[in-house]
């Protein structure tokens, strides 16, 4: 019935699937858990890891190198023995008794199940966390009701909970180009989307817990939009950023918008780690850092 697939990169997601295990044993079904780490390098982790394999129907996998997230749900999937692929991040968290029950009701051969988010901050009053640049974005642009999910499925596809029947996933996996941080779940909507396989959300929410920094986020979205930019014949109109690029391009104020970058950077990232980051601001961070990207790069492939 049910594969449960967990990737994981220097995170002891044990918790996570004694959960799993213990909701799962519940139903009676058939079912494994797979978690895989993609060769990380911390030992520590890993070894809270491994006391996966002293539960029921569950394996830890250790790669001996890293390959990007792409690859290890692609490898994770192959190990597979069940119909159903339950795809999860490794560092969520069920919000309720019933999270497995729920998308196992949900499953159906011909659809992609999705679930939804809610975001915490560890430690900090709701008044601090409001400081943290990650946690910032994620209330605005990532918490989306079901409502909205369901309004335009493909559009912020992510496999950070999904249910996908073996039959779908054997048509398309995940694109094993994108090797760097970000957007590989983008391009799976797309494809899911090109191919008119349907795409439901259902109200099965997972916390998750945020421990990045502002700092930290910010180089995360640095290395995401290199990724973006490396393959941006692929990802094409699904991501918004990539597409107000080409347009301010084709306007011919790209250069506009990298001198304003270049002016204001420092101040940009100064108040993007500060108390009130403001997410209009971190948006034009964003283009600015494309054009000045798209300029760099177009300078380097220009014969001397």
């Amino acid at each position: 019935m049910l594969s449960i697939l967990i990737p994981t990169y220097r995170f002891d997601c044990s918790p996570l699937v004694r959960e799993l295990s213990r909701q799962t044993e519940a139903l009676h079904i058939p079912y494994e858990i797979l978690v895989c780490d993609d060769g990380s390098p911390d030992d520590e982790g890993k070894a809270g890891n491994r006391r996966i394999n002293d539960l029921p129907h569950c394996r830890f996998i250790e790669l001996p190198e890293n390959r990007g997230a792409a690859h290890n749900r692609n490898f994770l999937a192959a190990q597979a023995r069940y119909d159903y692929f339950l795809f999860l991040d490794s560092d969520l968290m069920p919000c309720n008794g019933c999270f497995v029950k729920r998308y196992v009701q949900a499953a159906v051969p011909d659809t992609v199940i999705g679930g939804t988010i809610r975001f915490r901050v560890p430690g900090l009053s709701e008044q601090a966390a409001k400081a943290n640049l990650r946690y910032v974005y994620a209330l605005a642009r990532e918490e989306r009701p079901l409502s909205v999910r369901n309004k335009n499925p493909y559009a912020h596809f992510s496999a950070f909970s999904c249910l996908i029947p073996r039959a779908i996933f054997n048509r398309i996996c995940f694109c094993e180009e994108l090797t760097s941080y970000g957007h590989e779940d983008t391009l799976y909507g797309k494809e899911l989307q090109a191919a008119g396989i349907a795409v439901k959300y259902i109200d099965n929410p997972v916390f998750h817990d945020i421990v990045d920094s502002s700092e930290l986020f910010l180089q995360k979205t640095e290395t995401s939009l290199r990724n973006v930019w490396c393959h941006r014949s692929l990802m094409g109109e699904y991501v918004r950023v990539l597409n107000v690029q080409q347009r301010v391009k084709r306007m011919g104020l790209q250069g506009m918008v990298r001198g304003v970058f270049a002016l204001f950077e420092k101040r940009l990232h100064r108040h993007l780690l500060g108390m009130h980051p403001r997410l209009w601001l971190f948006d034009f961070y964003k283009l600015g850092y494309l054009c000045r990207l798209n300029h760099t790069l177009s300078q380097k492939n220009t014969p001397k």
